[in-house]
Order: structure tokens, then C-alpha cells, then sequence
């Protein structure tokens, strides 16, 4: 890798520590002059594009990321979110389905597909996969509570508030959320 790539990669890590999404960015930008070839670039930027937002933009440099190195899973996983919020069903379908390749216990994998055949109300499907991660990890706050309202639609109140209300809990006492 190119020294001057890897100093502003470097630099850009420094400001996405400190949140500052611009400055990561415009420092990132500069390494597309030197050279089109750095996974690393394209990854953070789609991420900053992502974070800001910016869908379209996301979409285009995971692609380019996933590209130079297509066995990168916070790369597709990345790119299948972005895909999801942009509705693009299909292509992020394959992308979640393509983490799950790579690592078959993804939880954001496992869980993205569930939300999304929840959503196009293939309720059995979905199910499959939120019972995939909490058998993976049972207090994972996502697939319980998403798991729990998807029983509640099916009619299966007890054990759809039984899940809820276990997350709910969690919420309420993690150390980092205690309300004073």
C-alpha cells in the first residue's frame, strides 16, 4: 500500500474516533487521487457515506470495496444494510445471504433477513432466522424484540411479550443506559 494511501487512512481513523464524519472523509477523498485501488479507502468512505446518510453514495464505494476485496463481510454486510434502507430487497437479500456464506452465525446477517421477510410478511421464513440467532445468543436485543413482535401479529401473545419483555429488562439495567 502506498505510504501517503496509508497516512490518510491512518489520519481518517483518527477523526472517525472522534465522529468527526468531514474531516475523515475529505481526507479519505484525497487517497481516490492517488489511486483507485485501496479496499480500505472505499470501505471507509461507504461506511462515512452510510453514517451521513447518504445512500446512493454508500452504495456505489461498498461496491467498489467489495470489489477489491470480495471476502470482506463488514463490506457486504454494510452494503446489504444500506441496500435494506434503500429498499432494494433483492440485492440486499443476496448480500445478507452472502455473510451468512462467509459466517453462518452473523447475527446482523442472520437478523437483517429476518426483518426482511417479516417485512414481505413470509412470516415462517422470518421465524427460522430470528430462532437462528437467539440460539446463537439468546439476549440479543434485536431478534428478541423483532421475534416478539412478530408473535404478537401471529397471535402467539405469551410468548411474544414473554420475549419482549425479557429485552425490555435488559434496556432498562445495562450499565451504559442507566438514567439518573
Amino acid at each position: 500500500m502506498d505510504s501517503e494511501i496509508k497516512t490518510n487512512i491512518d489520519k481518517s481513523q483518527e477523526f472517525l474516533k472522534k465522529k468527526d464524519f468531514n474531516n475523515a472523509e475529505l481526507i479519505l477523498l484525497k487517497n481516490l487521487e492517488v489511486s483507485n485501488e485501496s479496499f480500505e479507502t472505499f470501505f471507509l468512505l461507504g461506511a462515512i457515506s452510510g453514517i451521513k446518510k447518504n445512500l446512493q453514495k454508500a452504495e456505489t464505494y461498498l461496491q467498489k470495496a467489495i470489489n477489491l476485496n470480495s471476502s470482506h463481510i463488514n463490506s457486504i454486510l454494510n452494503l446489504a444494510i444500506i441496500q435494506k434502507k434503500m429498499n432494494k430487497k433483492i440485492d440486499s437479500i443476496s448480500n445478507f445471504e452472502k455473510v451468512i456464506e462467509l459466517d453462518k452465525d452473523n447475527l446482523e446477517g442472520l437478523c437483517g433477513l429476518a426483518q426482511i421477510f417479516e417485512e414481505d410478511e413470509k412470516f415462517t421464513i422470518a421465524e427460522t432466522y430470528y430462532k437462528k440467532v437467539l440460539k446463537i445468543e439468546p439476549n440479543h436485543h434485536v431478534a428478541n424484540h423483532s421475534y416478539g413482535k412478530l408473535l404478537l401479529k401471529l397471535n402467539q401473545h405469551a410468548q411474544g411479550l414473554k420475549l419482549i419483555e425479557k429485552v425490555s429488562g435488559i434496556i432498562r439495567f445495562q450499565k451504559d443506559n442507566i438514567i439518573l
